[in-house]
């Protein structure tokens, strides 16, 4: 149980500002994705084959109207939960719940041949990422609900009768 105090202090040291940062750099994605699937109104292959067909292969974004929309709902998920965690000044569900995007990022990072990158993969795999990110997040906060507020040496407040 101290370890987990523990823990939760050093989270809790790090500030605001960091969990604010990783808030902000998850909706940045979410609007970008926002943006690509208004401004493709729904069908991203052929917007981006459109825009940026000269400089890539054909194939390149292949299959990317089945997966795009499925993609946004999960990333949305995500968004909203790491939101909902930093408004309950939760900054351990907040690292929880990003496990999954990173892994997956990493491993998009690592795994892609970059030349000519298979874009459907790249969205399938970070879209699996955030909803493992989210479904852990979301177990753990329900698992780990925290009690009463407590001093910074795990001892609750004296209540006044």
């Amino acid at each position: 149980m101290e370890s987990r105090q523990r823990s939760v202090q050093l989270l809790s040291r790090l500030g605001s500002g960091s969990q604010l940062a990783a808030v902000a750099l998850l909706i940045s994605f979410w609007l970008g994705l926002t943006g690509l699937l208004i401004a493709s109104w729904g069908q991203p292959e052929a917007f981006l084959l459109k825009t940026f067909g000269r400089f890539s292969r054909d194939d390149a974004f292949e299959h990317l109207n089945g997966i795009a929309v499925i993609a946004w709902a999960v990333f949305s998920v995500l968004v909203l939960i790491a939101m909902a965690t930093t408004r309950y000044g939760r900054p351990d569900v907040l690292a929880v719940l990003m496990i999954g995007p990173v892994i997956a990022a990493s491993i998009v990072l690592i795994d892609q041949h970059w030349t000519d990158p298979n874009w459907f993969v790249i969205v399938a795999v970070c879209s699996i990422g955030s909803l493992v990110g989210s479904v852990v997040g979301v177990a753990y906060w329900v698992l780990r609900h925290q009690g009463p507020p407590r001093s910074p040496d795990g001892v609750p407040p004296e209540t006044s009768t």
